[in-house]
């Protein structure tokens, strides 16, 4: 009678041992996926730090060529002549003239701005103002008047204007 009573526990043990088995097995696989993942992970995490380091020694070497390249073509005694202003004097003389322009909105003939200057310092001369003033496009415009013996030329302040171009 004991055998009657063994053998369901007994099928019933195997079956909870089955599951076990079976969940386990589930589990090892999930497990085995979730490594392998973690795996590929790892070798891009590898592969990215690799091309990042390319690319930092590629950034380095192309400010390198830049700055040498910039030495070569503009060195610093040169960098005056690169830009339109070429000197201290030429800065000064373009924030006079921008700042009597702005107050002169119709513009201004180059003989008046230039008698204006000469106040200030009396070896400017108009030709020299109207070379610097024709270099700086995007500050200031010449513009005709009139008709006839009566065209003038007349200088305007753009330089809010070359902002928005620039």
């Amino acid at each position: 009678e004991a055998k009657r009573y063994l053998f369901p526990i007994k099928r019933q043990s195997n079956l909870i041992l089955n599951q076990s088995l079976e969940h386990l097995l589930k589990l090892q696989e999930e497990y085995k996926k979730r490594e392998a993942e973690l795996e590929k992970v790892k070798e891009d995490k590898v592969q990215m730090e690799m091309l990042l380091e390319t690319l930092k020694e590629q950034e380095s070497s192309t400010y390198r060529i830049c700055a040498s390249s910039q030495e070569k073509e503009c060195p610093l005694e040169r960098t005056l002549s690169c830009s339109p202003v070429k000197s201290e004097r030429e800065a000064l003389l373009v924030g006079i003239i921008s700042t009597f322009l702005h107050v002169h909105p119709f513009g201004a003939s180059i003989e008046y701005i230039c008698s204006y200057l000469q106040r200030l310092d009396a070896k400017i001369c108009p030709t020299e103002v109207e070379v610097l003033m024709s270099r700086l496009q995007h500050t200031f415009k010449q513009e005709l008047s009139g008709v006839g013996a009566s065209l003038e030329k007349r200088w305007k302040f753009c330089g809010f204007d070359g902002l928005k171009m620039t």
